[in-house]
């Protein structure tokens, strides 16, 4: 099956915004923009009876343990125009392992209508492009705290066309690089904030309501609870054992963001905000020391090898300083550094970062390519030691309002780092090129479901040498036409070792050193061409040899799986829930507005 998919230019989709919102009264508060959307849904949307996809949010996926991006399909019992959403009954999952309640109610946004329908009479066209229309609105011009807009302040006066200049700003790459992906990010933490407090409210009352029924019902053997909106298959869905407390710090987050973006929205501001940023890096090249001639040298690009150092005593310095020796290049031009942050805020295509020990802490929002490079000070084979006391490795981590770690577009290569992921939902994100990683370690937090160690993207290329990647959702994720070559690699304690998305991927485990350790599953292959033999769903096997059967041109090496749940899992491709190109367009969705340049679309 396939989904309706509408490839509009930004402009189209601004001007269908306005026709919905074309209203006439004097003002147009933000609980009235929702009532034009209510009425224009009910005009639009087959009220019920159409089959659609429904992709679960992150937030549901993380509660009940399950892969992020999750789809099912089902059909539309009902839909709720007062509140914007519908009740969803879920007929099919492509994962038998997932469990979810047979009837759901979910946002409308979060729904695909499918090309075939049972029911040819319904005019689900008119239902998927109303639905299209509805959901770049509350993705793109609506912002989460809309909702708490004061009613007797005109929205549509104060934000719509600011909004849609900044749409336009963002869609054709007008503003500066780290501005835009400093203004996606704080989009995207606010969205998931908003599912989060959303989802903890409706915890908190479905709490309150069983103590109402308590206390009308003492004499009762067990008071009947009231089922959750959406949730797992035995009615549970407490995300926090201190939802108050966890309430407030969500709030108090995005207000923050709330607060700054508004203050970005204005275009002058933009303006003023980048003027702000560029005089703050002048401030940060002035304070590291930077020559005249040295300011020459990063004009013309010229390599430079950045040495950076946590504080510590002379002699530490010295002997880091010998190990940078041994690495860079006599001729090469060094700078010592404070910070890793301020070394990615001013380095150049093919610079080398050297890191001593110690934790680096990072909130970088641009991209790291060109040839250049990071590596620890330290010997390759601490890294990898089971006993290793991380204050004494070089580790870079990120504040945990980021989703991604590193980004990479382009060729890089880490060497001898720990990448703690813990506070992140992606350690790397590897849009383009070849990466390189030799004796580095990926650290996750080990309880989401939801959390990716690497994930390629179409067209890049991974290389990694005697490294660990462990207490991941995900290990190494592998889209369409993406490769990887693994050596001596350990993954470890992840719910799903490497995650193969398409038969195009390639992966060569290089000799049979690579091994799957304490897995839930080890290697999940996704559509993969069973024959006409096989009319199973999934398919169970024990050896990387077996899996090479089904796709022998893009599978090669061997590897070994110690205690591992299941060892391979392979899904059938003609059992798919999507059409290929339907599945791969919802699949790249949840990237298209992180740490990326711009949005592409018609």
């Amino acid at each position: 099956m396939d989904v309706f998919t509408f490839e509009k230019s930004y402009l189209d989709r601004i001007k269908e915004a306005e026709e919905v919102l074309s209203w006439e009264g004097a003002i147009m508060p933000a609980c009235k923009v929702r009532s034009e959307w209510r009425s224009y849904v009910e005009l639009k949307i087959e009220p019920a009876g159409w089959q659609a996809i429904w992709k679960i949010p992150r937030v549901i996926c993380e509660d009940l343990k399950i892969r992020y991006p999750t789809i099912v399909y089902g059909y539309v019992e009902q839909v709720i125009f007062e509140e914007l959403k519908a009740v969803f009954v879920v007929t099919a999952v492509q994962d038998n392992d997932v469990h979810l309640p047979e009837s759901n109610e979910v946002n409308l946004v979060e729904l695909w209508p499918t090309v075939q329908q049972e029911n040819s009479a319904l005019n689900v066209d008119y239902t998927a492009e109303c639905i299209d229309r509805l959901r770049f609105f509350f993705t793109h011009v609506w912002m989460p705290w809309d909702k708490d807009y004061d009613d007797d302040r005109d929205w549509m006066q104060q934000h719509l066309e600011a909004r849609i200049q900044l749409i336009c700003d963002l869609s054709k790459n007008r503003l500066p690089r780290p501005l835009a992906l400093h203004m996606r990010t704080l989009l995207t933490e606010a969205r998931y904030i908003q599912q989060r407090l959303d989802f903890l409210e409706l915890d908190l009352s479905d709490a309150e309501s069983d103590d109402e029924a308590v206390e009308l019902d003492e004499n009762a053997a067990e008071p009947a609870r009231k089922q959750p909106k959406t949730g797992s298959a035995n009615g549970s869905l407490n995300v926090s054992s201190r939802p108050v407390t966890d309430l407030m710090c969500l709030h108090l987050r995005m207000a923050i963001i709330r607060s700054e973006f508004e203050i970005l929205e204005n275009p002058e501001m933009r303006r003023a905000y980048s003027e702000l940023q560029a005089s703050s890096l002048k401030r940060i090249r002035s304070s590291s020391g930077r020559t005249r001639q040295m300011e020459e040298l990063l004009a013309e690009r010229t390599p430079i090898s950045h040495v950076v150092s946590v504080p510590g005593k002379l002699q530490e310095q010295l002997e880091l300083l010998k190990l940078a020796q041994a690495q860079v290049n006599p001729e090469a031009q060094v700078q010592l550094s404070n910070t890793l942050q301020d070394v990615l805020s001013i380095c150049q295509s093919n610079d080398h970062i050297l890191l001593s020990p110690g934790e680096h802490t990072i909130k970088f929002l641009e991209h790291l390519n060109d040839s250049g490079s990071m590596s620890g000070l330290i010997q390759p084979e601490n890294i990898l030691s089971p006993d290793a006391d991380l204050a004494q490795l070089p580790v870079v981590c990120s504040s945990d309002e980021d989703s991604t770690l590193l980004v990479i577009d382009g060729d890089y290569s880490l060497s001898q780092l720990v990448l703690d992921c813990r506070h992140v939902r992606r350690g790397i994100l590897l849009r383009n090129g070849t990466l390189t990683m030799r004796g580095c370690r990926l650290l996750g937090d080990g309880s989401s479901s939801t959390q990716e160690g690497i994930v390629c993207l179409p067209g890049a290329s991974l290389e990694l040498k005697s490294c660990i990647i462990e207490n991941f959702a995900v290990g190494i994720s592998m889209r369409s036409q993406s490769s990887a070559e693994l050596g001596s690699v350990q993954l470890k304690n992840c719910k799903t070792g490497l995650e193969l998305l398409d038969k195009t991927a390639s992966v060569n485990l290089q000799g049979s050193k690579c091994r799957f350790d304490s897995c839930s599953l080890g290697v999940l292959a996704d559509g993969f061409a069973l024959g006409d033999i096989r009319t199973e769903k999934t398919v169970i096997l024990n050896k990387f040899s077996e899996l090479q059967r089904y796709n022998e041109d893009n599978l090669l090496g061997n590897c070994t799986f110690n205690e591992c749940t299941k060892n391979i899992r392979i899904f059938n491709e003609s059992e798919q829930l999507l059409a290929q190109r339907a599945h791969q367009r919802l699949l790249q969705e949840e990237l298209g507005g992180e740490n990326k340049e711009n949005i592409q679309m018609a």
